[in-house]
């Protein structure tokens, strides 16, 4: 399922919204549209590679390239798999690990990579 499903009607609203001759209702529109993409985990660049590559907000192109993308695609694609132990643990390595070359602890890298393989297992059979 696209990361942008859930937002879908007030979404689609904020971007008509764009089209308005009244500056103040398109800038409220953007920043309102840019809150909710951030509430997904998204941001513009997520959202324009998408439309450029034609592909799902969520579904990063090839494997996740640093740890923190890795929590970040395991927070996308939980649909309720994890528990709220694992939840809470994918959440605080999605914003503690902040720069591409932060690293987790071993025991923490070994259990991102196995709730990772676990939620890929079960995204693949949907």
């Amino acid at each position: 399922m696209s990361a942008l499903a859930p937002l879908g009607p007030k979404f689609g609203k904020l971007v008509r919204l764009f089209a308005s001759d009244q500056e103040g209702e398109v800038l409220g529109a953007v920043r309102a549209a840019e809150r909710m993409l951030l509430s997904a985990g998204l941001d513009w660049h997520a959202l324009a590679a998408a439309l450029e590559h034609g592909r799902d907000l969520d579904e990063p192109e090839g494997e996740p390239k640093s740890w923190r993308d890795i929590a970040k695609w395991c927070e996308r694609h939980d649909d309720g798999q994890l528990n709220p132990h694992e939840r809470a643990f994918v959440t605080q390595m999605a914003s503690q690990l902040v720069f591409s070359d932060d690293e987790p602890s071993a025991k923490q890298g070994t259990w991102l990579r196995a709730l990772y393989a676990r939620l890929r297992k079960g995204d693949r059979g949907r």
